[in-house]
């Protein structure tokens, strides 16, 4: 039995805990946000706790299955998804798509998905100290030098520490720090985002089983999603530049009526008026790149999730990644047993490999929304078209197998590749 430290109780830092306990390993998360399951302050800022609307799929849904938790309990805490609408011009174009393996993805609350995996914990005896921050870990000593709410710095060893702490990662840091030859690279987007939310999702339009994006025909100067969750509500979230009117800085209340009347105009004015007040009201939050050459240290480290590669949501797999980063883990330990060195050194030559496609295809997918033409749907038409046509000379839709497959990520990247040269030797003949 391990003594495991986890540093940072979020989803997959939850999910970790939960595999961990069930092996019968003494898990310890360190979460500096406040306990999710405890009832909310009455002073509580509900628009300061938005966070970009997540759609789990079935990668993800995989990974939360094998941990013993119902499909029941996780189908609770979203809407399946069936298609994608993009909005053109104040209509939308509505893709389709198939579920291949019988599970379809999930439109996801992401609070009640996080409180069911802290129920789960629980469960399984994993112990959180929550409203504490991560100040420094020693790598070699496998110690975590962690504040609590009253300001106490107290000590913390284990045999094994997880950070699960996300893009800005104080494991990360300890490791850029204490590790020679560490490469670390950090970039940003040139868009970033604001999360805005409308209640009743229904009357005003939106089907709750598709994914709705937007800007398709603003030249580039946004891209937008939209997501039901089961409370009924639809979140937005809207990327913007950071200068420029309009753009993140943009403190013009007619300026952002005239952006949202422009590009959201079957909305009624009362909810596109609402958007505007949340907009000009909400912090703005920054899309982030981050890669790593390795995801851990010897044998007393390990970096998932958004803490080894974290990217901008575009392709809507850094949730999924990180949940699927656990059970890989779990099952290489599960394989090597005793030798915590072996796992986390087969951990990284496996897991680097997906995320820097994994990345690819976010940062390419980025640029598609972000300067889209008539070509992007030309593109889409033509190539499912055609491997409809020669499935076996054509690849498959690369988008069908992303969301309703857990094919690995280097392996979509081929398809995506094959893709693009097969569609310009089709414009060419």
């Amino acid at each position: 039995m391990y003594k495991i430290i986890i540093v940072g109780g979020g989803l997959a830092g939850s999910l970790a805990a939960i595999y961990l306990a069930q092996r019968g390993h003494q898990v310890h998360v360190i979460e500096k946000r406040g306990d999710p399951l405890a009832p909310p302050a009455a002073n509580a800022d509900p628009v300061a706790s938005r966070a970009i609307g997540v759609s789990m799929t079935v990668r993800g849904i995989k990974a939360v299955l094998a941990a013993g938790i119902s499909k029941q309990e996780l189908d609770q805490c979203g809407e399946p998804i069936v298609g994608m609408a993009f909005s053109v011009r104040g209509s939308y174009k509505v893709r389709e798509l198939t579920p291949l393996e019988g599970l379809f993805p999930l439109s996801l609350d992401r609070t009640a998905f996080q409180r069911l995996l802290n129920k789960h914990a629980a469960l399984h005896q994993v112990k959180y100290s929550f409203e504490h921050k991560c100040l420094d870990v020693d790598l070699d000593r496998k110690t975590v030098l962690v504040q609590g709410p009253d300001g106490v710095v107290q000590q913390l060893q284990g045999d094994l520490i997880i950070g699960a702490d996300g893009a800005h990662s104080a494991v990360r840091r300890a490791m850029q720090a204490g590790m020679r030859r560490f490469e670390f690279r950090q970039s940003f987007f040139r868009h970033g985002y604001k999360t805005l939310v409308l209640p009743n999702a229904a009357e005003l339009g939106f089907r709750k089983d598709l994914l709705y994006f937007f800007g398709m025909d603003s030249k580039g100067l946004f891209a937008g999603r939209a997501a039901t969750i089961p409370d009924g509500s639809i979140s937005f979230a809207i990327c913007l530049p950071y200068t420029g009117t309009p753009s993140l800085a943009t403190l013009n209340r007619e300026a952002m009526g005239e952006f949202f009347a422009r590009y959201f105009g079957s909305l009624p004015e009362a909810s596109r008026q609402s958007l505007v007040d949340q907009f000009m009201a909400l912090p703005s939050n920054d899309l982030i790149n981050v890669r790593s050459n390795t995801f851990h240290y010897k044998g007393n480290v390990l970096l998932l999730g958004d803490s080894a590669h974290a990217t901008a949501p575009f392709l809507g797999q850094g949730m999924n990644m990180a949940l699927e980063d656990v059970y890989v883990f779990v099952t290489l330990l599960d394989r090597h047993g005793e030798t915590p060195a072996q796992v986390l050194a087969e951990f990284t030559r496996q897991r680097k490999v997906q995320a820097d496609a994994m990345q690819d295809m976010a940062i390419a997918n980025y640029e598609a929304l972000s300067n889209p033409n008539l070509i992007f749907f030309l593109q889409t038409r033509y190539t499912r078209y055609m491997h409809k046509k020669f499935p076996r000379v054509y690849p498959p839709d690369m988008a069908e197998k992303l969301y309703f497959t857990s094919v690995p990520y280097d392996e979509l990247k081929q398809i995506q590749q094959k893709q693009n040269v097969w569609y310009k030797l089709g414009r060419v003949n």
